[in-house]
C-alpha cells in the first residue's frame, strides 16, 4: 500500500473516530439530563399523589388534587417533549446503543388511588 494512501486512511480514521465520539458524548449528555428531568418529575408526582390520598376528604383536598393535576401534567410533557428528541433521526443510534428508551408518557394519567386501597 502506497504512503499518501495509508496517511489518507489514518487520517479517515481519526476524523470518523472523533465525529463518532463527539456524536455520542453529546447524545448521552442530552439525554442523560432529560432522564434526570423525568426521574425527579416522577418523584415529584408520586409525592403528590400521596398527598392528594392523604388530603381526600379534608379541607386541603381541592388544593392538593390541583397539585396532582399540574404534576401529571408536568411530567406527561416532559415525557413527550423525551420521546420526540428520542425519535430524531440523528438521535436514534446512539441512543438505542446508549440504552436509552422511551418514555412512558401515560403514567401521569394512572390513577394509584385504587393501588393504596
Amino acid at each position: 500500500m502506497p504512503v499518501p494512501t495509508f496517511i489518507t486512511g489514518m487520517v479517515a480514521g481519526i476524523c470518523l473516530t472523533g465525529f463518532l465520539a463527539i456524536w455520542f458524548t453529546t447524545t448521552y449528555k442530552e439525554f442523560s439530563a432529560k432522564r434526570i428531568n423525568l426521574t425527579d418529575l416522577e418523584k415529584q408526582l408520586y409525592l403528590h399523589e400521596k398527598l392528594a390520598l392523604e388530603a381526600r376528604g379534608g379541607p386541603e383536598a381541592s388544593a392538593a388534587e390541583g397539585m396532582l393535576q399540574t404534576s401529571r401534567m408536568l411530567y406527561r410533557e416532559a415525557a413527550k417533549g423525551y420521546n420526540r428528541v428520542l425519535r430524531k433521526p440523528m438521535n436514534r443510534i446512539p441512543s438505542l446503543l446508549l440504552g436509552f428508551r422511551t418514555a412512558d408518557e401515560e403514567h401521569g394519567h394512572q390513577n394509584k388511588e385504587e393501588q393504596y386501597k
